[in-house]
C-alpha cells in the first residue's frame, strides 16, 4: 500500500484501485483554516481528498467544534463559507450511542478524542490524522494516528 506522487504531484492510492480513508481530527482541520503552522501539510493532503486520491472524514461533532472555534476568529459569513466548502468533499459520519460508550470505557483522558478514534474505527479508517501529539501515541497498527507530515512524508514516494 503506497501513494505514489505523479508527474502532476497528484497522490495516488495503490491499494486495489480504492482511495485510502482519512479520519480529520478537528484540531488537524483547525491547523488548516485558521492557518497554523502546519496548514500547508495539510493543504496538501485536502488537495487530493478533492480530487478524489483519497477519502477525508470527520463526525459531527467535529464540524460542531470546528464551527465553534471559527467564529471567535471570523464573521459568521466566512465561517459558513468555510464549513460548506470542506463540506464539499469531506464525508461526515456518526457513530452509535454504544460505539459512544464503548469509547467512554477507553483509557482516554480526552473524551472528544476518544469518540474521534472509535468513530475512525468503526467506519474502518486506513489513517488518522491529527496534530496533537498525545493523541498519536494511541497509535496502532489497527487504526494509524499520525500527522500530516507523516503521511505525507511515510505514505508518499517523491
Amino acid at each position: 500500500m503506497k501513494i505514489l506522487i505523479g508527474k502532476k504531484n497528484t497522490i495516488k492510492a495503490k491499494r486495489k484501485n480504492m482511495a485510502y480513508k482519512i479520519y480529520f481530527d478537528v484540531n488537524v482541520l483547525l491547523d488548516l483554516t485558521l492557518l497554523r503552522k502546519n496548514h500547508a501539510d495539510i493543504e496538501t493532503i485536502i488537495k487530493e481528498v478533492e480530487r478524489g486520491s483519497i477519502k477525508g472524514f470527520v463526525c459531527g461533532a467535529t464540524i460542531h467544534t470546528l464551527s465553534y472555534f471559527l467564529i471567535k476568529q471570523y464573521d459568521i459569513k466566512y465561517t459558513k463559507q468555510i464549513l460548506l466548502n470542506l463540506l464539499s468533499f469531506i464525508s461526515v459520519v456518526d457513530i452509535t450511542k454504544e460505539d459512544i460508550q464503548k469509547a467512554l470505557f477507553t483509557d482516554f483522558k480526552d473524551i472528544e478524542d476518544a469518540i474521534q478514534v472509535q468513530t475512525a474505527l468503526t467506519f474502518k479508517m486506513d489513517y488518522f490524522l491529527t496534530s496533537d501529539t498525545q493523541l498519536m501515541k494511541a497509535s496502532s497498527e489497527t487504526l494509524p494516528i499520525i500527522n500530516a507530515s507523516a503521511f505525507l512524508k511515510n505514505i508518499a514516494v517523491n
